[in-house]
């Protein structure tokens, strides 16, 4: 439904260039219902302030590695739906626990490679 386009409407290519972002993913982010767009009269996506602040949420968390289910979980968080802070605690609990899994992954490597490559011993 085409509810109007706005000057402070931002097109796909534009949220695009300003966060780094391919437009498979955002369409993708609209798709899982991350974001929401309108349409203008040319039934071509137009970002709102509200989108666009969620969008650089959405590049920023990704590229700390966290999952979209994450980042879901960290944007229903915020205070109140027209804020554009975020209660970030969330994120950092899952960026600590993936953290302390590579961790763990670093380590089992490590012994895995030791035990590769050291000599043994004949009984």
């Amino acid at each position: 439904m085409w509810t109007g386009t706005h000057a402070s409407d931002v097109s796909l290519k534009g949220v695009t260039a300003q966060f780094g972002l391919t437009a498979r993913a955002v369409r993708y982010y609209e798709e899982v219902g991350l974001i929401v767009t309108r349409r203008d009269r040319g039934n071509r996506r137009r970002y709102d302030p509200r989108a666009v602040s969620q969008l650089g949420i959405i590049a920023e968390l990704r590229r700390a590695g966290l999952a979209i289910d994450d980042i879901r979980v960290a944007l229903q968080s915020r205070p109140d739906a027209g804020d554009s802070r975020l209660d970030v605690s969330y994120a950092v609990g899952r960026l600590h626990e993936r953290l302390a899994n590579l961790e763990q992954e670093r380590r089992t490597v490590e012994a895995t490679l030791e035990a590769l490559t050291s000599p043994t011993v004949a009984g």
